[in-house]
């Protein structure tokens, strides 16, 4: 019996040149890649895959080189898009 296991991340929304707030291009993470990162800065929003490891202040500030920023990381799919409004959640849960 062969068993194969997929050990690839989450999909993520993937946006790295913080173009847009409403990112829609989804990304399935490479191997190695096990989380999804949302960095906001001005108007910009910065959506991709990364590694939980590298997800803290320091590695972000020199990785996009801005001043000042907020920054999330989290690990299920498409957990690093746009939050939803109270309405739009109670719509996507009953139809």
């Amino acid at each position: 019996m062969n068993v194969t296991l997929y050990a690839g991340g989450p999909t993520c929304y993937s946006c790295p040149d913080g173009s847009s707030r409403s990112c829609e291009v989804k990304q399935e993470c490479n191997q190695g890649d096990d989380s999804c990162l949302k960095l906001t800065s001005g108007g910009n929003t910065y959506t991709e895959c990364g590694r939980y490891a590298d997800c803290d202040f320091m590695n972000l500030a020199v990785r996009y080189s801005l001043p000042d920023f907020e920054f999330d990381c989290c690990i299920t799919d498409l957990c690093n898009g746009q939050e939803k409004s109270a309405f739009q959640k109670f719509k996507d849960f009953f139809g």
